[in-house]
């Protein structure tokens, strides 16, 4: 009888092929699950920040009369809630921009949303909405395009051309990029596994900022028991806005 784990070769013969045509679909399927569980939670967070703002908001103008009554919710709220006065500030401009929920589109991350939120101007901001829709930007290439003045250097036909798109409608897999540039970790021919690992952690937060915002390192090296067998998980990463850990296992075959 063989022991438990150990690999049997099949009776018939299975080509590579079949072999890796499978492993591609079942490597798909679980990403797109991982896209769809991952967006559904961000969403969550967006509806929820939004519902958020406009109570804060309804309660202001309850007391429109007093100024100083926004600082004094802000103030309570940030110790009572266990949010920070910052990401209340935010959650209220966030209502102040888009008060109709209808405007908030799913397309968009909360990352996108603390970005947008930042430009006055309403038609500039409604171009770079659209055209993170429309071209399916992370939230490293919004910020890149609106750094390097996209909205001014572009000609007021082809901004009019861009509200007269159709956006498409939401799609979880459009709004993660299929491939990350990770081109800033340099590193020769013919190292290991583990230098890879030394060499992303070096330069973690740029990596960080590839994958998105609030994510922080808690763990590495991790260990991690499944089906009765221990592993170890390299490197172990948190979502800090919504406490949603995941694990980033760096095992690529260096070529």
């Amino acid at each position: 009888m063989p022991k438990n784990n150990q690999i049997i070769p099949p009776s018939k013969a299975v080509t590579n092929n079949d072999y890796t045509e499978l492993l591609r679909e079942l490597k798909s399927i679980l990403a797109k699950g991982q896209f769809k569980a991952y967006k559904a939670v961000d969403n969550i967070k967006v509806q929820t920040y939004w519902q958020l703002g406009e109570r804060i908001v309804r309660e202001e103008l309850k007391h429109g009369d007093r100024a100083d009554y926004g600082k004094y919710l802000i103030d309570n709220l940030a110790a009572d809630l266990k949010i920070k006065k910052r990401r209340l500030y935010e959650i209220v401009r966030f209502y102040r921009v888009y008060p109709i929920v209808r405007s908030v589109t799913a397309q968009l991350s909360w990352a996108h949303y603390t970005s947008l939120i930042e430009i006055e101007n309403e038609e500039k901001r409604a171009f770079y909405e659209n055209k993170a829709i429309l071209n399916s930007w992370s939230v490293r290439d919004l910020k890149k395009e609106i750094r390097a003045k996209l909205y001014e250097n572009t000609p007021k036909k082809e901004i009019q051309a861009v509200f007269q798109v159709k956006l498409p409608s939401s799609r979880p897999q459009e709004i993660f990029k299929d491939t990350y540039n990770f081109k800033f970790i340099e590193l020769e021919k013919g190292r290991g596994e583990s230098d890879l690992e030394n060499k992303i952690l070096e330069s973690f937060e740029k990596v960080l900022n590839e994958f998105g915002e609030d994510f922080a390192i808690f763990g590495r090296q991790v260990p991690i028991k499944i089906d009765g067998q221990s592993d170890m998980i390299d490197s172990c990463q948190e979502r800090i806005a919504i406490r949603l850990p995941f694990l980033n296992c760096i095992g690529i075959i260096l070529k």
